[in-house]
């Protein structure tokens, strides 16, 4: 059985450093060892119907808004699926929420992307970033991910899983809670999911029992870092895609020549952002059928069709940001016949349940619309954003979107502040929204009509 040793963070490896010292490359470097051979890492998926609008009041943000709609959704592009798998690590040790393997840090889904923006943080120059771009196209070039397999049993193996948190709702039910799916018929040790910090929330606790109710016991927490000799991972594709030649990549990407976009992707910040848009884990789908099997087992109910999903005022659990012109735009979709729904107050299962009832849905920018991944193909999911959710987190709910087709469409309004027109820096924070006239008009029409140009 593998040894477990627990300490606190710090003497987990350098985070500056020439990036072939730093990243694990599969395929390259040694510890990574498949259970099974996956017969794919990406195929095509139908994925989401995606439309973006700017309307803003004022008309210095609808100018910057218009120039940063991203035309790409009006086009169909080709949206792929990423495969998991569970795959035996050895000399491993989760830290900050992230996986080294015999003292490299392996870019492992989400995990991965916040591996990069460690590195990209102590080696910002120049010439540290294009040599961490030549080394990933270097790897495209010459690997492939046809890894040893496990030659050995993994039944009572512990299992370690990456976490950014247990309180955001949007990465915990992304990000961590689908991986549980790996191991649900397999016969290993604990399972531990791995924290960055010690905090705990209701609803992680409550999504874990309500869909995994047979890993009852199995399951626990720790923000403390943890070696282990071998340690039983979900392994997932998505990072492979521009750092490693599999034939089951590029064949699969040649396929799709018609979608100019996905040609020579690097390791560059945008074109990993890019991938992630237009990606989504087989864990999330796989989260996604066992969801709407457990909800399907729920006592028949009346569920609203039209849903317009607000913060509860009564929850002092959810960060209220604002949400100005909210009441005029409720007293015109409630003229539509939509109907208001306060999620919190609502089960996990009550929770899938309306969310794939519905045929619309309504509500501000915010953790909700992980939800989505819970979405009918048929529904149309209308989100309203600002000026600072289409520059800092545009892009956060695409994979939500695309495991479940369904329409997707964001309407770009205004900040909730004293002045609309200035754009405030992220770092003071996510400001809520305000709707004016013109962004009402515009979700009230795509509530009834679809999608116009």
């Amino acid at each position: 059985m593998a040894t477990v040793q627990t300490e606190k963070h710090g003497a987990t490896g350098r985070w500056a450093g020439p990036a072939e010292e730093y990243f694990f490359m599969p395929g390259t470097d040694p510890g990574l060892f498949p259970v099974e051979q996956p017969e794919w890492l990406i195929r095509r998926a139908p994925g989401a119907s995606v439309r973006q609008y700017a309307r803003s009041d004022h008309g210095n943000i609808q100018r910057r808004l218009e120039r940063n709609l991203e035309d790409r959704w009006r086009q169909a592009p080709c949206v792929f699926e990423t495969n998991t798998v569970p795959a035996v690590a050895e000399d491993a040790m989760f830290s900050a929420g992230s996986l080294q393997i015999n003292g490299k840090w392996l870019a492992n889904g989400a995990s991965g992307d916040r591996i990069f923006a460690r590195f990209l943080k102590h080696n910002k120059t120049d010439e540290a970033v294009a040599a961490m771009i030549s080394f990933f196209r270097q790897m495209r070039s010459g690997t492939d991910a046809d890894l040893p397999l496990w030659d050995g049993a993994i039944r009572n193996m512990p299992v370690g899983i990456e976490c950014r948190n247990r309180v955001n709702y949007y990465h915990f039910m992304t990000e961590t809670l689908p991986q549980l799916t790996h191991f649900c018929d397999r016969e290993t040790g604990q399972i531990t999911i791995h924290c960055r910090n010690a905090r705990t929330s209701a609803f992680s606790e409550q999504f874990t029992h309500a869909l995994f109710p047979e890993l009852e016991g199995r399951i626990a927490f720790t923000d403390r870092a943890c070696r282990y000799d071998h340690v039983v991972i979900p392994f997932n594709a998505r990072h492979l895609v521009a750092a490693n030649g599999d034939p089951r990549i590029a064949e699969e990407l040649d396929r799709h020549e018609g979608d100019p976009a996905w040609r020579d992707l690097t390791a560059h910040t945008q074109s990993r952002k890019f991938v992630l848009k237009n990606t989504f884990d087989r864990s999330l789908r796989k989260m996604r059928e066992r969801a709407l099997a457990k909800a399907a087992e729920g006592p028949g109910r009346r569920l609203a069709r039209r849903i317009f999903v607000v913060r509860d005022p009564q929850n002092d659990a959810v960060n209220q940001r604002g949400f100005l012109g909210q009441d005029a735009l409720w007293d015109r979709l409630r003229a539509l016949g939509f109907e208001k729904v306060y999620f919190e107050r609502l089960s996990p299962v009550d929770q899938i349940a309306t969310m794939n009832a519905a045929e619309v849905v309504v509500s501000a920018h915010g953790a909700f619309f992980a939800n989505m991944m819970f979405a009918n193909p048929d529904a149309h999911v209308i989100e309203i954003g600002s000026i600072q959710t289409q520059f800092h987190r545009w892009g956060d709910f695409l994979g939500n979107a695309h495991v479940a087709g369904c329409r997707y469409s964001v309407v770009f309004a205004d900040l909730a502040q004293e002045d609309p027109s200035v754009i405030p820096s992220i770092t003071d924070g996510l400001i809520g929204v305000r709707v004016g006239k013109a962004a009402i008009d515009l979700i009230c029409d795509l509530a009834e009509e679809g999608q116009p140009d």
